[in-house]
């Protein structure tokens, strides 16, 4: 389960509490899967600019955290950024505010395709780690075998 079901909070990852020293109160998690696999090209059905934010992505991402399983989150942050930036575009040549179809003055519906992209792209970040915040608390420096942190990151 993602979350705890009480309180709403996202159960945080045991490697996330290994790295910060925070092991008080933690049960023995030692059997808790571990993704692998790499992530490759972007997906068949991504146009010119996704396929482009996806392999930018890969390259700038914390090396060795994205795994295969993690591909559907970020191929949902490739297509939310490429349609924020296409909302973009548009109000940069469109007014922000329009008429409806019977005379009223209303907001333009780029204003809010770029609102749900911007919302979407800002819960994915921390999913993917690529915000400065997610990345705080992230460490994969090389660890010895006998190290805790090893059966998260390898070795």
């Amino acid at each position: 389960m993602a979350g705890n079901a009480n309180s709403g909070r996202k159960r945080k990852p045991t490697h996330l509490k290994l790295i910060e020293g925070r092991t008080y109160g933690m049960k023995d998690r030692a059997g808790e899967p571990v993704a692998t696999g790499e992530l490759g090209a972007p997906p068949s059905h991504f146009n010119e600019r996704q396929r482009e934010i996806w392999i930018h992505a890969l390259g700038h991402a914390p090396g060795g955290l994205l795994k295969s399983i993690d591909g559907a989150l970020l191929a949902s942050w490739c297509a939310a950024q490429a349609l924020h930036e296409k909302a973009v575009t548009m109000l940069n040549s469109t007014p922000v505010v329009i008429k409806s179809p019977n005379g009223a003055p209303m907001q333009s519906p780029w204003v809010a395709i770029l609102n749900k992209q911007t919302s979407t792209m800002r819960s994915l970040v921390s999913e993917l780690g690529f915000s400065p915040a997610a990345r705080a608390g992230i460490s994969l420096a090389a660890k010895e075998e006998r190290d805790p942190l090893a059966h998260y990151f390898g070795e």
